[in-house]
C-alpha cells in the first residue's frame, strides 16, 4: 500500500537568521560576554556524533541510517511469524524513504504489488535526482488471534496501520511534498501475506469485505 501525498503549492520562502545578544559587561558583576573559544567549544558539543544517526531535514538527508536485519522469526509461519516480518517490511521501507535503497523491501515484497513497485520506483528516482525524504515510519499490527485463508490461498489476518508524517525535499532542500500522520487503529483492514520456502512475502492490503 503506498503513501498518498499532498502536492504543496508554491509559497514563500521563509530565510530564518540567527539574532545576536549582546550581553553587558557592566560593574555589577553582569556576566562577562562569550568569548569565540567558548562558543565554538559550545557549537562542538552540541554537533552530533560521527556515526549518531541524524533524520533528515530540509538541511539535508538523513545520516548514518541502521540497515535493518531481518530477524529469525520473520520466517516462522505463525502469527508472531507475521507480525516479526511485517515490522521488518516496516524497517525496510522506512531505511528505502531515507536512503534510497529500495533493495531491501523490494526483496520481501511480491511483484504483483504494483503500487508497491511505483513507489519504490519513485523513491529510486528522486534520489538520483538528488532529493531525499524523511522516514514515514507505518506500523502494521496484527489484530487477527490466527491466520485465516482468503480465496486465492493466501494469508489474509486484519491488521491496524498507524502512519508518521511524511516529507518529500528536492535536491535544493525545498517541500515538493508532505502527508500527514495517520492512525487507522479504527479501520478494518487486510493484509494478504504469502508463505514459501519458508520465508514471508507481502503482496498487498485492503479494506475488509474489498474481496
Amino acid at each position: 500500500m503506498s503513501r498518498r501525498f499532498a502536492v504543496l503549492s508554491a509559497s514563500a520562502v521563509l530565510l530564518f537568521s540567527g539574532v545576536l545578544t549582546a550581553c553587558n559587561n557592566d560593574d555589577d558583576g553582569g556576566d562577562p560576554a562569550p568569548t569565540e573559544t567558548t562558543t565554538s567549544a559550545a557549537a562542538a558539543s552540541s554537533a552530533p556524533a560521527k556515526d549518531e544517526y541524524v533524520p533528515a531535514s530540509s538541511e539535508g538527508p538523513a545520516k548514518n541510517v541502521p540497515k535493518p536485519t531481518k530477524p529469525d522469526l520473520a520466517d516462522e509461519e505463525s502469527v508472531e511469524g507475521a507480525q516479526a516480518f511485517l515490522d521488518y517490511l516496516s524497517d525496510a521501507r522506512a531505511y528505502a524513504q531515507q536512503t534510497g535503497d529500495t533493495s531491501l523491501a523490494r526483496e520481501v515484497t511480491a511483484e504483483e504489488c504494483y503500487s508497491c513497485t511505483e513507489h519504490y520506483d519513485n523513491l529510486d528516482s528522486h534520489y538520483e535526482a538528488g532529493g531525499w525524504a524523511s522516514e514515514g515510519y507505518e506500523k502494521f499490527t496484527i489484530l487477527s488471534e490466527d491466520l485465516p485463508v482468503d480465496s486465492y490461498g493466501l494469508y489474509a489476518p486484519e491488521i491496524s496501520i498507524e502512519a508518521d508524517d511524511i516529507t518529500i525535499w528536492d535536491d535544493k532542500g525545498q517541500v515538493v511534498q508532505e502527508a500527514r500522520g495517520e492512525d487507522g487503529s479504527e479501520d478494518r483492514i487486510l493484509v494478504h501475506l504469502d508463505y514459501r520456502e519458508g520465508q514471508w512475502t507481502y503482496v498487498t492490503t485492503a479494506p475488509l469485505g474489498s474481496s
